[in-house]
């Protein structure tokens, strides 16, 4: 009996000792944890994005152009300061030259900020594309206050209209979470050629909000993704929705699990994911 009591209380310790050893989720890790850059996962996932009865073409997601990219060119890193319209000022990085601008914009979450989307951006760079970060207000190395995200647009104004000056005019917007919500505005005020919403809800106060007529109103290529369960529980309804008024062409992939925004960079499917943005940029260069 007492034998038997023993070996209870061994096989109890090792189960709560295996519980404990859960690690803190990433989403709410330092940014300097985030920013390790699209993983190798141990496990495989294939997505299937959502058909539509179109006649446009339909990128193919390819597991290569993550793993063997087709050119690798060197690239230069260039860093710039840039005042919004009502005098704040935010930090940019620009990566590499190339024939179409990728904007990437990172999401609200802690510790978050333009690293976030740093592997990527080389990553592309290396591709022949030019890859623009900005750290939105409050974040990063910008100023102002993070709470004002309604102003969010401001700052991506501030961006967009630098690149028009330098002639950088193919522009495609690539937004996490709230960057993704600022992405949709900066693509109903500028003829964008392509547009990735990630996680993310059309609204987060003026003037940053997009209506359901402005979003219907889009032709462009347009990516929507998200998660089944992602932690912010509205945002699979609220990607759902944006495709469903978006008209063609539009793609949409729903991945399993709760990841958020760049989070999906580190998980099981985070090459998948890193394929069909590639496969996008492709899709509309």
């Amino acid at each position: 009996m007492k034998r038997n009591i023993i070996v209870l209380s061994i096989l109890f310790l090792i189960v709560t000792a295996c519980a404990g050893s859960e690690s803190t989720p990433k989403e709410f890790q330092t940014d300097e944890t985030q920013t390790k850059g699209p993983s190798s996962p141990t496990q495989t996932y294939t997505p299937t994005m959502e058909p539509t009865a179109t006649s446009t073409p339909r990128p193919t997601i390819d597991l290569e152009l993550v793993l063997t990219p087709e050119t690798t060119v060197e690239y230069e890193l260039t860093y710039k300061i840039l005042k919004t319209s009502d005098d704040v000022q935010i930090t940019m990085k620009k990566f590499g030259e190339g024939d179409l601008t990728v904007i990437l914009a990172h999401q609200g979450t802690i510790g978050a900020n333009q690293r976030d989307w740093e592997p990527f951006a080389r990553m592309i760079a290396e591709r022949g594309y030019r890859a623009v970060t900005l750290d939105f207000r409050g974040y990063g190395h910008s100023k102002g206050d993070m709470t004002m995200k309604y102003f969010l647009i401001r700052d991506m104004r501030a961006v967009i209209e630098y690149l028009k000056t330098e002639g950088y005019e193919r522009l495609v917007c690539i937004g996490a979470s709230m960057g993704g919500t600022t992405c949709l505005r900066a693509a109903v005020e500028y003829p964008l050629v392509g547009l990735v919403v990630i996680g993310s809800m059309m609204n987060q106060g003026e003037p940053t909000n997009t209506t359901e007529e402005e979003l219907a109103a889009l032709t462009m290529p347009k990516l929507f993704i998200t998660t089944e369960n992602d932690i912010y529980s509205e945002i699979p309804e609220s990607i759902q929705s944006m495709y469903k008024i978006a008209q063609e062409p539009k793609q949409i992939q729903i991945f399993p699990g709760e990841a958020h925004g760049t989070q999906m960079f580190f998980q099981p499917y985070g090459e998948e994911f890193t394929a069909m943005l590639l496969a996008f940029l492709e899709w509309v260069r």
